[in-house]
């Protein structure tokens, strides 16, 4: 039980921080900051929650379709691979992750910590299309990794999400796509080997996901207290969770801001959430109406808004090695992209995403961060759609706007829905010059209909 004690021992170091010093201006700074500090990780107790009501803990559940408008627990889904999805309960044992072959098809499985952070990734860009087995293991084990494994993964966290996606090459791909999952699989290490079962530890209990974008949002600091005993906190972060205390933010406790406080810390709750949404609207220079993605995605150190203004955005970001996620919020004039337009979204002839496995155009609802539901079904375009209608030289040219063009045009058409909306173009195995900023954007250009 190492981890409840040391989880007990950090709550009783930051229990000797006092608000008697707090006034009611640095309260409400320190409640803003703790706010920005802790949103990713409450953001992703929606999905854990979701998993853990649904699934077992160390139960890898492949799914063979494609996500639409009804998957409402991830903002900024794909619609271009099969997810896998798994939570990792790392308190008693490392599990072991089993991949087939995989040829000719993009896969990979992300590993995320507590804090949002990626670990160490396994797929076709970091450890081949080779079948493997790779031991993933938390911060209280100590051992070292055993003969007749590819790779040894080490969190910092005690529960880790695992997220694989599996590329889907169309509608008449998937049911190839669909066997390669079942070559996935998920074990304990004791029963790799056949040892002795670690001694059974008192259930994972997860805090009930209370919505951060809206309600009272020092509810969300309450949520924080609960998940942070899962995560080995950096000494940088032990130092922020020390100040953090004065206001109540404490790991394993019960949120309890002290009374004389408690309007302060409210108000600075609620202005460190205005400061993620504004963030997550500005996640780099606008260029030509696109925002491209952080350069520190997936690996976001002490840059605590970005990781919440991501988490807002598009929680789950690859690394950028793996994947680039540039988003348009405007057209190329900076008006607010709004389905009761017509845009036209054009890649000049040799200016096509610079990709080594695909891209793809995705549309959302602003309002929601979801694929926006539509008649036809069609949640993106990319190089794997059929009927796309190239121009005569070589470039491309999408269509955006909620009526159906032309019918030779059709296979162009992403429709858009009432409302704002914005879209995310996804390089997969991104090129120098898409992670260098050298390549040019499309523009976006709104055009009468």
């Amino acid at each position: 039980m190492r981890y409840w004690i040391s989880a007990l021992a950090l709550g009783a170091s930051l229990g000797s921080v006092h608000a008697a010093t707090l006034d009611q201006t640095q309260a409400k700074a320190l409640a803003q900051e703790a706010y920005v500090f802790a949103y990713a990780t409450v953001e992703h107790d929606k999905v854990l929650t979701a998993i853990a009501a649904r699934l077992p803990f160390n139960r890898l559940y492949s799914e063979p379709r494609l996500l639409g408008p009804q998957d409402n627990k991830v903002v900024s889904p794909n619609n271009d691979t099969f997810y896998s999805r798994a939570l990792l309960d790392l308190r008693g044992e490392p599990m072991v992750l089993q991949v087939p072959a995989v040829e000719g098809r993009y896969y990979n499985f992300q590993l995320v910590d507590m804090r949002t952070d990626n670990l160490d990734y396994i797929g076709t860009r970091a450890t081949g299309n080779q079948a493997g087995r790779y031991l993933i293991a938390g911060p209280d084990w100590q051992g070292d990794m055993p003969a007749g494994f590819s790779g040894l993964i080490r969190s910092p966290s005690r529960l880790v999400f695992l997220l694989g996606r599996t590329e889907v090459k169309g509608e008449a791909d998937q049911k190839d796509a669909a066997k390669v999952l079942t070559g996935y699989a998920l074990q304990p290490l004791s029963k790799t080997f056949g040892g002795a079962t670690p001694e059974a530890l008192a259930p994972l209990q997860l805090p009930p996901y209370q919505e951060t974008k809206h309600g009272p949002a020092q509810a969300l600091l309450g949520t924080f207290n609960a998940l942070a005993p899962l995560h080995e906190w950096t000494p940088g972060e032990r130092s922020k969770l020390q100040r953090f205390a004065a206001i109540g933010v404490k790991p394993g406790a019960a949120f309890q801001p002290p009374m004389d406080l408690i309007e302060a810390i409210a108000q600075g709750a609620e202005a460190g959430r205005e400061q993620v949404r504004v963030a997550s609207s500005q996640l780099s220079v606008e260029q030509q109406g696109w925002f491209r993605s952080p350069t520190n995605v997936g690996k976001f150190g002490d840059d605590d808004l970005t990781r919440a203004a991501v988490a807002w955005r598009y929680i789950y970001a690859n690394d950028p090695v793996e994947a680039v996620y540039p988003m348009a919020l405007h057209d190329a004039q900076g008006q607010t992209l709004d389905g009761s337009k017509s845009y036209r979204l054009h890649f000049p002839a040799g200016q096509l995403p610079p990709v080594n496995a695909f891209w793809s155009l995705t549309l959302y609802d602003s309002k929601t961060q979801l694929l926006a539901a539509n008649p036809i079904q069609r949640y993106a375009l990319g190089d794997r759609s059929p009927g796309l209608h190239y121009d005569a030289d070589g470039g491309l040219t999408l269509i955006l706007q909620p009526t159906a063009p032309a019918q030779t045009h059709q296979g162009n058409w992403l429709p858009t829905p009432e409302g704002p909306f914005n879209l995310l173009l996804r390089l997969y195995l991104p090129k120098p010059e898409a992670l260098d900023g050298s390549y040019r954007m499309p523009t976006i250009a709104r055009v009468e209909p």
